[in-house]
C-alpha cells in the first residue's frame, strides 16, 4: 500500500441458527461487506452458543451478482458446561473482498453460532504523491463444472477473473467443490485476450464424498506467497475434468496511480 494508505477497523459480527445444507449459498446469512477500496477479512472466529452435533459451518463471498462458497468448517458433538466451552473455531481467512463484495455465513443444523469477522479497510488522503499506488480489490469468481479433458486451452473454459488497466495482482485462487468429487483434475489457463490460451497448473482431485458432517474438495493456490501479476487484458481461465461443479475464487488486487 501507499505511504499516504489509511486504514480502519471493520469487525462485524452475526449469528446464524438456521439449518441450511445449501452449498450454493441459498439463504446464507451477511457478515460483512467490502468497503469502498476493499476489506481484508483478516480472520472469522466462530463461536457455538449451544451445545453442537455433528455438522458444518460454511462460509461465502458474493460479488453482487453470484454466491459461491470459500470455506467449510466442522463442527463436532461437544455438550458445554461450567467446565467444557462451547465449541470454538479460529479461521486465518486473510482473503481481499471487492468493495460491494459480501462475506456470508450458514449453519448445517439448527444450532446457533456467532460469526466474528476481523476486517480492514482501506482508504488514502485526500491528495498523495505522484509515486504513490492504489489500490483496490478486485474479486474474480466463476462455477465450472462441464467436462473438458483438453490441455490446449480449447474446450469450455470459465473466466475468473479478467486484469485491470494496470494489471492485476492475483494473491490466491481458492478451488472449492460443491459436489462429491472422483478423481480427476481442475486446470488454470492465461488467455492472452488474443487468441493465445495456456496451461498456467493443474491441481489433482481426489475421491471426496462430501455430507452434512464431511466438507467438500478444497485446494488454494498462493504462488508460494509470491503473488502473480497479470497482465492488462488478460484473463485467468479454469476448467475441470470431469462433469464436477467446482467454484474458482480470484483474490486479486488492482492498480492506479493518482498522477
Amino acid at each position: 500500500m501507499a505511504a499516504e494508505t489509511q486504514y480502519t477497523a471493520n469487525t462485524a459480527m452475526v449469528t446464524i441458527s438456521t439449518a441450511n445444507s445449501n452449498l450454493d449459498g441459498t439463504n446464507a446469512v451477511t457478515v460483512l461487506t467490502g468497503a469502498s477500496n476493499g476489506t481484508l477479512i483478516k480472520s472469522v472466529t466462530i463461536k457455538a452458543i449451544d451445545n453442537t452435533t455433528p455438522g458444518m459451518v460454511r462460509l461465502f463471498v458474493y460479488d453482487g451478482t453470484n454466491t459461491k462458497i470459500i470455506a467449510e468448517v466442522n463442527v463436532p458433538a461437544i455438550t458445554k458446561s461450567l467446565r467444557d466451552p462451547a465449541f470454538e473455531f479460529f479461521l486465518p481467512l486473510d482473503y481481499i473482498l471487492k468493495s460491494g463484495g459480501i462475506l456470508k455465513a450458514s449453519t448445517q443444523n439448527a444450532e446457533s453460532f456467532n460469526i466474528i469477522a476481523e476486517g480492514l479497510d482501506w482508504a488514502y488522503y485526500g491528495s498523495v504523491r505522484p509515486e504513490s499506488t492504489k489500490y483496490t480489490a478486485n474479486t474474480g469468481l466463476t462455477t465450472i463444472s462441464t467436462a473438458n479433458s483438453n490441455l490446449d486451452g480449447t474446450g469450455t473454459l470459465g473466466t475468473v477473473l479478467t486484469a485491470a488497466s494496470n494489471g492485476t495482482i492475483i494473491q490466491s485462487i481458492t478451488i472449492k467443490a460443491i459436489v462429491s468429487t472422483t478423481p480427476g483434475m481442475v486446470r488454470l489457463f492465461l488467455y492472452d485476450g488474443s487468441n493465445n490460451t495456456k496451461l498456467l497448473t493443474e491441481i489433482p482431485v481426489p475421491y471426496v464424498t462430501k455430507s452434512s458432517t464431511a466438507h467438500s474438495f478444497y485446494a488454494r493456490i498462493n504462488f508460494n506467497n509470491k503473488d502473480f501479476a497479470l497482465k492488462s487484458g488478460w484473463a485467468l481461465k479454469a476448467s475441470t475434468e470431469n462433469a464436477e461443479s467446482f467454484n474458482v475464487i480470484a483474490e486479486g488486487l488492482d492498480w492506479v496511480y493518482p498522477a
